[in-house]
């Protein structure tokens, strides 16, 4: 009797062939996309699933033999290059000092202060909402927010520099669009608060989060210093003209995080891994150890309609969240503002899934796609 086998399964053993071979990819000079950008841009095209997780696994290696910082940990905190008072950032590979309150909490809990320590102050997502933890955390967290980081690679710090658009004065003088290297790099980083709970800690080590280090500074202007775990992480890169988008977060989130109905419920995502995801995933988890709970929900990369979201960070719109469409709104009026990617619909708002028409953008500068650039200030 003659077999048949479905499109689907032929599409994840197509998938599953392009992933097979996950150890073999060059981490060199990965951020530079090698010698030869066309030969990444091949390697892309066959398979962007295998390529976005080439990148994650190089993201996350340590940054140096002796350093237990990973790559990642290194590039460029936005809190560092939009100044309070519009100020130039300090240089790349130059940290800001950590506040005395600071060191002076780690020191008391023993935490190593050659490791990286995350400024995580931010709560709110891209809608104005706030996710938050619940389910198995502990009482103590119930209900606290999840909080973000946004990097960047130093590509992207040198062209905002160059241009001087790290103040909105900058951005104001634009006489034309932005148009960054294809070698620039962001990410966006989602956060689970442990604090100083060990037994938590433990609990979300075996679950497969990466912990940090990490504080915040606090409405009375005090400071929380404490342990983070890593629930999601956004990898951007200009690889296209359109910028390639990928996302990865931990399979175990919907135990620690909520949804904001009520009841909470446990939090999922409605997006994906996409089906050319899930073999690779596979793959690359099998063969990843420090990495195998987290996974891939999905490479964006024309300019399509296309629906895609991280759980922990477009939570309350993943139906309507779409890398690509609302990060190319990315534009500067000196007489209306930011572009707002809000749009107007049966009386709410969604968000564009499909890349708006270049009209919409009239009396505008585009900004290429950075969005973190709305962060800046104006120089006083």
């Amino acid at each position: 009797m003659r077999r048949t086998i479905s499109i689907t399964v032929l599409s994840a053993l197509a998938g599953l062939a392009q992933a097979q071979d996950t150890n073999n990819f060059d981490c060199s000079n990965f951020l530079q996309f090698g010698a030869d950008i066309n030969q990444t841009r091949t390697a892309f095209a066959q398979s962007p699933e295998t390529m976005a997780w080439n990148w994650f696994v190089c993201l996350n290696q340590p940054s140096t033999a002796q350093s237990s910082n990973l790559v990642w940990e290194m590039m460029k905190p936005s809190d560092q290059v939009y100044l309070p008072n519009g100020a130039p950032p300090g240089a790349y590979d130059s940290s800001a000092p950590l506040p005395a309150a600071v060191v002076t909490q780690a020191k008391a809990q023993g935490m190593d202060l050659s490791r990286s320590f995350h400024n995580i102050n931010a709560t709110q997502q891209v809608d104005g909402l706030i996710l938050q933890m619940g389910g198995a955390v502990p009482d103590a967290q119930q209900g606290h927010p999840v909080r973000f980081q946004l990097l960047m690679g130093k590509d992207t710090f040198d062209y905002i520099v160059q241009k001087q658009v790290y103040n909105v004065n900058g951005q104001a003088a634009l006489a034309n669009d932005l148009n960054f290297p294809p070698t620039a790099w962001e990410l966006k980083a989602a956060w689970l608060w442990i604090g100083t709970d060990t037994t938590y800690r433990q609990t979300l080590v075996n679950d497969g989060y990466y912990i940090a280090q990490a504080y915040y500074q606090q409405d009375d202007g005090t400071y929380k210093v404490g342990y983070v775990a890593l629930s999601g992480l956004h990898v951007v890169n200009k690889l296209n003209a359109d910028w390639v988008w990928t996302t990865f977060e931990n399979i175990n989130n919907s135990k620690y995080t909520v949804t904001n109905a009520a009841p909470p419920a446990p939090m999922t995502n409605t997006t994906g891994p996409t089906p050319a995801a899930k073999p690779v995933n596979a793959s690359f988890q099998a063969n990843n150890r420090n990495l195998s709970k987290y996974e891939l929900i999905g490479v964006e990369f024309q300019p399509i309609t296309q629906v895609l979201a991280n759980s922990q960070l477009e939570s309350a719109f993943q139906n309507t969240s779409s890398c690509l469409a609302c990060h190319g709104t990315a534009a500067y009026s000196n007489d209306k503002g930011y572009f707002n990617f809000a749009l107007n619909h049966g009386g709410g708002i969604v968000y564009p899934t499909t890349p708006l028409p270049p009209s919409a953008f009239d009396g505008y500068k585009k900004l290429d796609f950075v969005w973190s650039l709305k962060r800046a200030q104006w120089q006083r």
